[in-house]
């Protein structure tokens, strides 16, 4: 069996050293394999891998965020050729690694074309975009084809909880299982070199920002006197560097007993050196603070080398090792921290604006239920988990340490039992017999890994061709959308920006965001035979002039209005003309009337502006004077505005200029604490979008840069702009 093994790099890491084993477990099998990466940098860990004839790079399969000259067919036929070339003909099977993971624009679709042109396919995913991930997510976001199944394709999942989304979401059980990594084993376990009264807590990680290393620091301040902390390696993702710097330095400033990126850089002891193996064989302890783990190697590696294990407890983890008989190690649930410590507007701040981020990056929309029901998930009896905070607000907690009074207040739950983490620590040092012992790992070993691959490989190749269905991948993002599994360190970052002081902007929508003529509805003779034809194809028998009735009854209703700016509901009207149930469905009809009689474009430059600042966290919203076709007008940007912030007038039966409206826009903004001088209002019009909007307290930007955006009337806006590159300066 010929087999092509895809990834995007052999950098150092989990799925590296995934792949190094695969193929180790394969050669030794007698399975002809190529691996295929995009980029050719290696580390010490992989160079046996790169080194071998069947490696083969290939360009366009790295990380690729926007396609450039590659498309997903040149990408698929240059891999095609790399394999062919390098096992002598085309792979019998293709074994895809994180394909879904958003660090490639092209490889699911790459995937979905090998599945329908009934190729076998093993799908191996270690990590989820929808997991903690929303930043990878716009890469994939477009295709509608991330997860195939057919009787050739085989998903290989890390984990029962993985499994059990992707089923519940229509995957079949036959098309899926669990595939453990292997996890090496030594010949005997570590020797410690130093004595118990001088324990190193060592954590054999690269220092992400899911590995949770506030939680590292914290611990490191509470420990007995004399433990040392130490991590492996830093990140090499230029964005998760500066985290890892600024706790090495918030760390150094306070003097607490914990090293950074110890491996190759500092040695363990004196006359030993600073490999990773001396770290390992010196260390009385591993450390695990981790948030999130599709596997868990730190867990099953300190069981492989006879170490304790102390930290957070992931509970899915502990079910699967639990399956094999291993406990491993002394952990805890919640480290629990006085919600008083924490300045509540400042976390509601830190909430609100995290979800803005990671609900636009994964393209939903965000309601004050959802970040209530958050808020309400993160607050336990008066307390809040120190794992699940900001890093700023880590650091604070731990600075409130350095008073010897308050050493005694965070709380530590383990095994059912709550008490004072400091107490606890000094226990779970002080025991330096593992939990568990090696023998216990054989269903990780690499024969076990062997065996359950190549079954896995022989079960496909008999599979016969059958047609390819795709999971609903929207169902999968749902799954991990829940208030349940958010985590403030599995969130989208800020992106690194000037400070703006607007925390919210809001806009108008005709003749600011989309072009659209002056003018309301009137009788149009001219454009009555597409309104009629329209209204037949709905199945209805219209009037003779659509648009005279439609006139007339908007005529009627102001007549009855006892308000003083009144605003119809189109759909209502065009019941009563059509004599219809009043609740009929017809948001599509009326959608179609619209486009074809009052058509609107967007304005230029306003998309590209919306998407920049969407990015940045602040809280966006619509005030307009509209009815139910606008929204679906705004295209591929209607979902950065908050269902919550976004007002059309034909909702409330009132309009612009009505100071009614701006009094709920003001309500709701309060919801979120953001007060009026803390939002920005952008609008085309003196009369009706400045000036009221100026009066309920808020900035005012007037959008002058479209001659069917200009209307009359005298205001003073604090800001006018004719291009929206011009309102980028303020952001």
């Amino acid at each position: 069996m010929r087999i092509a093994i895809v990834h995007y790099h052999l950098a150092p890491g989990g799925v590296t050293s995934v792949i190094e084993a695969a193929s180790q477990a394969l050669s030794s099998a007698g399975v002809q394999l190529v691996i295929l990466t995009g980029d050719c940098s290696v580390s010490p860990q992989s160079v046996a891998l790169a080194s071998r004839p069947k490696h083969r790079q290939v360009e366009g399969l790295g990380y690729l965020k926007k396609p450039g000259n590659f498309t997903a067919d040149s990408l698929l036929t240059s891999l095609r050729a790399a394999a062919t070339a390098a096992l002598g003909a085309p792979p019998d099977l293709w074994h895809f690694h994180n394909h879904s993971l958003g660090k490639n624009c092209l490889i699911a679709d790459v995937v979905a074309r090998l599945a329908e042109e009934q190729e076998r396919i093993v799908l191996q995913i270690h990590d989820l975009v929808e997991s903690g991930r929303p930043q990878n997510y716009p890469l994939i976001a477009h295709s509608q084809k991330i997860y195939p199944f057919a009787a050739r394709i085989h998903y290989a999942l890390l984990n029962a909880r993985d499994l059990e989304i992707f089923t519940t979401a229509g995957l079949p059980q036959k098309n899926a299982s669990i595939l453990a990594n292997p996890v090496p084993l030594t010949a005997e376990h570590a020797r410690n070199k130093v004595s118990p009264e001088r324990p190193i807590l060592f954590a054999p990680i690269r220092g992400i920002r899911r590995k949770n290393l506030g939680e590292l620091v914290l611990l490191s301040s509470l420990a007995p006197v004399g433990a040392r902390f130490a991590i492996s390696r830093a990140p090499q993702n230029p964005d998760a560097l500066p985290i890892h710097d600024h706790w090495r330095k918030f760390a150094r400033k306070h003097q607490l007993p914990i090293e950074f990126d110890v491996v190759d850089h500092f040695s363990p002891a004196v006359g030993a050196s600073s490999a990773f193996e001396d770290w390992v064989e010196h260390a009385t302890h591993f450390v695990s603070t981790s948030v999130a783990e599709g596997f868990g190697l730190t867990f099953l590696e300190s069981v492989a080398h006879g170490k304790p294990l102390i930290g957070r407890n992931l509970f899915h983890l502990a079910a699967e090792h639990a399956q094999n008989g291993i406990r491993c190690g002394r952990l805890y649930e919640q480290i629990l921290i006085p919600i008083d410590w924490i300045d509540s507007s400042i976390f509601a701040g830190y909430l609100t604006t995290t979800l803005e981020r990671n609900y636009r990056f994964y393209q939903r929309p965000l309601s004050n239920d959802i970040i209530t029901a958050t808020y309400n998930a993160l607050v336990y009896d008066s307390y809040l988990d120190f794992g699940n905070l900001p890093e700023p607000l880590q650091q604070g907690v731990i600075e409130r340490l350095i008073e010897k009074t308050n050493r005694q207040i965070p709380l530590v739950e383990a095994n059912g039992i709550t008490l004072p983490l400091e107490e606890w620590l000094a226990q779970v040092i002080a025991k330096n017999t593992p939990t568990a012992t090696p023998n216990l790992l054989t269903p990780y070993s690499l024969g076990e890994y062997e065996k359950n691959l190549t079954t896995l490989y022989q079960n496909l190749s008999i599979q016969p061709a059958s047609p390819v269905i795709y999971l609903p991948a929207a169902e999968i993002l749902t799954a991990h959308l829940t208030p349940q599994s958010f985590h403030f360190l599995l969130s989208a970052l800020e992106p690194a920006r000037i400070p703006v002081k607007f925390r919210a902007v809001i806009f108008d929508i005709y003749g600011t965001l989309l072009i659209a003529p002056a003018g309301g509805v009137k009788p149009d003779p001219l454009n009555d035979p597409i309104l009629r034809e329209i209204l037949r194809s709905f199945g209805h028998e219209p009037p003779s002039s659509p648009s005279t009735s439609l006139h007339a009854a908007i005529v009627r209703h102001h007549a009855a209005a006892q308000v003083a700016f009144p605003e119809v509901d189109l759909c209502a009207l065009w019941r009563t003309i059509l004599s219809l149930e009043a609740d009929a469905e017809i948001v599509p009809l009326v959608e179609e009337l619209e486009a074809a009689w009052h058509p609107a474009r967007p304005m230029p430059g306003a998309e590209k502006f919306i998407q920049r600042i969407a990015r940045t966290g602040i809280s966006l919203g619509l005030l307009s004077n509209a009815q139910c076709n606008t929204l679906s007008s705004l295209g591929s940007i209607s979902h950065l505005f908050a269902p919550e912030l976004s007002l059309l007038s034909y909702q409330h039966g009132i309009a612009k200029p009505a100071p009614e409206l701006f009094q709920v826009l003001t309500d709701r903004l309060a919801g979120r604490k953001i007060s009026p001088a803390e939002t920005l209002f952008v609008g085309n019009d003196p009369l009706h979008d400045i000036v009221p909007a100026a009066n309920a307290g808020f900035h005012t930007a007037l959008f002058t840069g479209h001659p069917d955006s200009l209307r009359p009337g005298t205001c003073s806006p604090d800001f006018t702009f004719q291009t929206w590159a011009e309102l980028h300066t303020l952001f």
